[in-house]
């Protein structure tokens, strides 16, 4: 990743749309399959954003790639290392829940990496995933975070299931958004250091408000498209 894309992460985790949004979203769905306290894995934990917000449910680690992101969170007093996913350094069942958000899609080979996930969770523990949907969406964003794909309608339901993941719901988000972000992307195909989180304050809080809507609906129903995906999937019992 551009070193360009880890100062932006560093300097808007907390406040961007994206992530606000992201975060909230995630902690509404998540909320029947939580059991207080938890114990709680952030797989690719980035600026550690998330990791503060899902303190509140229990006890915390974070693993990421990036030694700047690692240093970044242990300064702040976050419990984390640096690894691979492919090489988790837990014993097996430690967790009641993986989360591993917007990960997968820079990992070349991500069979590896979701065997690790599913080895650390406990039997009946929860993994939490949202990845880049749509591959029509494709553009600059993507390329200058490294994506090595976004996912169409199934891909990762289907990945899951055939490592005999149960899943629990599969849902999009960034449903209102995926007209706008679509032209956003072809418009600015040809600058090529413009992420989508250049937008500007007053896009931000607009933005904001659209996810906010959408994080109401989603307690009633699922999303049929969207520019992102989350998938709630179970580790099953041994004898299941």
């Amino acid at each position: 990743m551009e070193e360009i894309i880890y100062l932006k992460m560093v300097e808007m985790e907390r406040n961007h749309w994206w992530y606000k949004g992201r975060r909230e979203i995630i902690g509404k769905l998540v909320r029947p399959y939580l059991t207080i306290p938890s114990k709680i894995l952030d797989a690719g934990c980035g600026a550690g954003g998330t990791l503060e917000y899902l303190a509140r449910y229990g006890s915390v680690q974070g693993v990421d790639v990036s030694p700047q992101m690692v240093e970044y969170c242990q300064k702040r007093g976050m419990s984390v290392s640096c690894t691979s996913l492919s090489e988790l350094p837990f014993r097996n069942d430690n967790f009641d829940m993986v989360f591993c958000l917007d990960v997968l899609e820079h990992i070349p080979h991500e069979k590896p990496a979701l065997r690790e996930l599913i080895r650390v969770v406990r039997p009946g523990g929860i993994l939490v995933f949202t990845v880049p949907a749509l591959s029509m969406l494709w553009g600059n964003h993507d390329i200058l975070n490294n994506h090595y794909r976004r996912y169409n309608f199934g891909e990762l339901q289907k990945l899951l299931t055939e490592l005999n993941l149960a899943i629990e719901r599969s849902t999009y988000f960034n449903f209102f958004l995926l007209a706008p972000i679509w032209l956003v992307r072809k418009l600015s195909r040809k600058n090529t250091q413009r992420t989508d989180f250049q937008l500007g304050s007053k896009l931000d809080k607009i933005f904001y408000l659209i996810l906010k809507l959408e994080n109401f609906l989603l307690g009633y129903m699922d999303l049929p498209v969207g520019v992102s995906q989350l998938v709630i999937a179970r580790k099953k019992n041994p004898s299941v």
